[in-house]
């Protein structure tokens, strides 16, 4: 019997595990069967000899497919979850220095742990770095197993660097549109609206080696993704500009706290929109957002408070393709640092 397996299957949280279930998890437990002809029929035995153990119950013949060799169950039902808890001796293993710290692991981390043991015993210094769901695929059968497993570039609560396995996140990439200015800095936008109206007025008046859609709040997790766009367009820097209002200044503050890149305020368009722009109201304030002020725009932030003071804030698109067009030749807009 397929102890893994069994241990695999009971953390559904549900009693009845369907067919798709069940071959996901048997895959993942032997992820070196994805392409073999057998596969069905190995998990089939295996299903059986839990059954005869009394771990799960197989449905009555009309609950089996009518195709395939063997036919497969439809579902099957795990049985006395609280009572049956089979156990691996793990002791019995050969543990690498890295995964030296198993004895701390609960039983489900430990199927994970295995695995990637065997790999390694497999693969030592013989692997180059690669994306996560690559690495993921490649031991696990699944790419994206690790997923959910991974925290801060490491496994098992930092236990294990993913750098170990010869893996590593890849950023969402920034979308951004580049101009023939190299050795100027980017533009990041907070939304996308002025981000298409910026990028299409950059193209000609090229102050911006490139104009880079941040997406909101999903800006601050970019940093890598940031460095790239850096590259690519051969940039000396890099400048944001978003919405006035509280949101808005918090988004590059905590950007520039959780990275190593540092974005600076383009302070040219920020006082354009303050001088220009239309007011809305209210104005969400949130905590904090008065040192927020200070420490994002100094220069502005005595006309930034008054703003929200008065329950008004501005939104970027108030700078949009007609005010660039009938203010460009006025650049520089902004001031590269």
């Amino acid at each position: 019997m397929n102890a893994e397996f069994l241990l695999a299957l009971r953390t559904v949280r549900r009693k009845r595990i369907d067919l798709s279930d069940l071959r996901r998890y048997w895959l993942q437990v032997n992820p070196e069967q994805l392409q073999h002809p057998e596969r069905d029929a190995l998990m089939m035995a295996s299903l059986k000899q839990m059954a005869g153990h009394g771990y799960i119950a197989l449905p009555a013949s009309g609950s089996f497919e009518k195709v395939g060799n063997p036919p497969m169950p439809k579902f099957v039902t795990l049985v006395n979850q609280d009572e049956v808890k089979p156990r691996n001796n793990w002791s019995n293993i050969s543990w690498l220095p890295e995964l030296g710290f198993w004895t701390e692991l609960t039983e489900s981390e430990l199927l994970t742990a295995k695995k990637i043991n065997d790999w390694l015993h497999r693969r030592r210094g013989k692997f180059m770095k690669v994306p996560l769901r690559e690495r993921s695929l490649e031991i696990f059968g699944d790419e994206k197993y690790l997923d959910s497993r991974a925290r801060n570039n490491a496994l098992f609560s930092g236990r294990l660097p993913l750098s170990l396995i010869g893996a590593f996140h890849v950023p969402h990439p920034l979308p951004y549109r580049a101009a023939n200015a190299p050795g100027q800095p980017v533009l990041i936008v907070e939304n996308h609206h002025t981000y298409w109206s910026l990028a299409e007025w950059n193209v000609q008046s090229c102050q911006y080696a490139a104009v880079v859609y941040g997406s909101g709040k999903a800006f601050c997790s970019t940093g890598q993704a940031l460095q790239e766009v850096l590259r690519e367009c051969d940039a000396n820097g890099a400048l944001y500009f978003g919405d006035l209002d509280p949101a808005g200044i918090l988004i590059p503050l905590s950007f520039n706290d959780a990275n190593e890149s540092v974005v600076l305020p383009d302070i040219g368009l920020y006082q354009f929109v303050l001088e220009n722009g239309k007011r809305r109201s209210p104005v969400n304030r949130l905590s904090g957002d008065k040192q927020a002020a200070q420490r994002w725009l100094p220069e502005l932030s005595d006309r930034i408070l008054e703003l929200w003071a008065l329950d008004y804030w501005i939104p970027q698109e108030s700078l949009g393709t007609e005010q660039l067009f009938r203010n460009w030749e006025r650049a520089p807009l902004s001031n590269p640092a």
